[in-house]
């Protein structure tokens, strides 16, 4: 990418969650602007600043969930534009704007008290916390969509299309239970006949006992095989990202099921 050039990207998010008895699907829209400014002259970082310009939730079955979505939203409002250094593995090592992302939380947390001051106490006070301990922000900011499907595999060298050289990644579970699920990374790379470079990404789960152990405990279903993977389609010219999309799923017994679709695309 050039240094100070904007990129535009529009990415639809497709998915369905189970939880128990609850079904839910959803589908949401959003744009985003990216700028590369460089690399950090002090650490080994590469930053980009990345702008949320839309955010359309399109579809969602279970009105329920109407009233945490405008409180999530409000919360995330003030990661609409966030400064961040990306370290050599792909992950989001410092947050550059802290001081303006702070700013921006007293007016949410001042709509929040006022909108919804009674289901909306636990939710400040946990944020409030987080704010003043970068890594627990970082931890929280990563699984935004944009940001973790884009940076996913940045700083990846990948194989030639029939290698089979794995590296080890770790990723979180998706139903909140705060589980770390290791899991062997493949990424390969083919030539498309337009000849654009076409990263291949497929990650399977480690089965660790320790993991399985915790997962089964959280699903209260001590028999039950946790099932993880990812995959994906990255399509760039040169180092620019034209096009990828990308899958998560997740099932742990007959309850608990989630499955996320990413389909990104540059605006030219």
């Amino acid at each position: 990418m050039k240094i100070g050039k904007e990129y535009i990207y529009n990415t639809d998010i497709i998915g369905k969650t189970k939880v128990h008895n609850l079904e839910s699907n959803y589908k949401i829209n959003i744009k985003n602007s990216i700028i590369y400014k460089g690399k950090d002259p002090n650490l080994d970082h590469h930053i980009f600043e990345i702008t949320e310009t839309e955010y359309n939730l399109e579809m969602y079955e279970d009105p329920l969930i109407v009233q945490v979505t405008e409180m999530t939203n409000k919360i995330c409002s003030i990661y609409n534009t966030l400064e961040v250094g990306i370290n050599k593995s792909g992950e989001i090592a410092k947050i550059y704007n802290g001081d303006t992302i702070r700013e921006k939380w007293k007016g949410i947390k001042e709509w929040l008290t006022n909108a919804h001051p009674i289901e909306a106490y636990e939710i400040i006070r946990a944020k409030e916390y987080e704010l003043t301990n970068e890594e627990m922000e970082i931890k929280s900011i990563r699984f935004i969509h944009f940001l973790y499907q884009f940076f996913y595999i940045f700083g990846k060298e990948p194989m030639e299309k029939d290698v089979k050289s794995y590296v080890k990644r770790e990723d979180m579970d998706r139903f909140g239970a705060g589980i770390v699920i290791p899991i062997n990374l493949l990424v390969t790379e083919e030539r498309t006949p337009e000849n654009y470079s076409q990263w291949n990404v497929e990650g399977l789960m480690i089965r660790d006992d320790k993991m399985i152990r915790r997962l089964r405990e959280f699903a209260k279903d001590n028999y039950m095989h946790p099932e993880y993977n990812v995959k994906g389609k990255y399509l760039y010219d040169g180092r620019i990202l034209l096009k990828s999309d990308f899958t998560i799923t997740e099932q742990l017994g007959e309850f608990f099921y989630y499955h996320c679709f990413m389909d990104t695309h540059l605006e030219f």
